[in-house]
């Protein structure tokens, strides 16, 4: 994997948990997360053991995907249970040649699937702005083992240092479009940094 010549950011909700993919596997970092979740929110102690294990089981897919950076919702909605969402942020050396690295280029590399009756599989393909600059957006419903609603940013690293992708996805495809709307105010906020993360 290229190195990362500098770092970057990017913002969730307060009610997201974000963690270290590389130390939630290793320490007990994520129990101290939920323990301090539930110390300021009491009434989430009866659900203290599903946290912990929906965050574990986001962490481990999370490390055997390669990602660099982890988040996950687990917001308890009234009447609707659990509402489950992720974001995994992965760095990969993209192509050899770096013109295979443009924006264009990543775009023109993905199949757009328009909507059908049948099947609830769609995908577009866009070019957007966020604060981490020109990016390919892919959106849509992917179907396969779990159904979900899925949002990648693609980003070319300056310096042709690879690309930069925010993967967003959630189970819940009768909330497709709030959840939409929910990663796209996620993925718009990426952003580099220097290696201090300043």
């Amino acid at each position: 994997m290229a190195e990362l010549p500098f770092g970057f950011t990017v913002r969730v909700p307060e009610s997201w948990y974000e963690f270290d993919v590389w130390r939630a596997g290793r320490t007990g970092d994520l129990a101290r997360l939920v323990d301090a979740r539930v110390a300021t929110a009491p009434d989430l102690a009866p659900h203290r053991a599903v946290l912990l294990k929906v965050l574990r089981e986001v962490a481990g897919l999370a490390a055997r995907h390669g990602a660099v950076f982890s988040a996950a919702m687990t917001d308890h909605v009234q009447d609707a249970g659990t509402v489950l969402a992720t974001l995994m942020v992965l760095h990969t050396k993209g192509r050899a040649d770096p013109e295979g690295n443009t924006v264009e280029a990543i775009a023109s590399g993905v199949v757009a699937v328009p909507r059908a009756p049948g099947t609830p599989a769609w995908r577009r393909v866009e070019i957007v702005e966020v604060d981490a600059g020109r990016a390919v957006r892919v959106t849509g419903v992917e179907t396969g083992e779990i159904d979900a609603v899925v949002m990648q940013t693609l980003v070319p690293v300056p310096g042709g240092h690879g690309v930069l992708d925010l993967v967003l996805t959630s189970p819940h495809l009768s909330l497709a479009e709030p959840m939409l709307d929910l990663f796209d105010a996620i993925s718009a906020t990426l952003a580099w940094s220097d290696p201090r993360g300043e």
